[in-house]
């Protein structure tokens, strides 16, 4: 079955319920859908807002690769 989640960028998409709770302890999603009301997920303390950028070394790395 399929719910629907709010990323940590405030987008709305859809996820398999059965990865919900690999996905708050991700910290890859703020909240879910159930039953009409919005569920904040709780994760650990460490949780990310925001995945991590790509810093320059690894853009050059990248570019130079093509």
């Amino acid at each position: 079955m399929v719910v629907l989640v709010r990323c940590i960028d405030d987008t709305i998409t859809v996820a398999l319920e059965a990865h919900l709770k690999q996905l708050i302890r991700e910290g890859s999603i703020t909240s879910f859908l159930r039953a009409g009301e919005w569920v904040d997920a709780v994760a650990s303390p460490e949780r990310k807002k925001r995945p991590a950028a790509l810093n320059k070394a690894r853009y050059v790395t990248l570019i130079s690769g093509f």
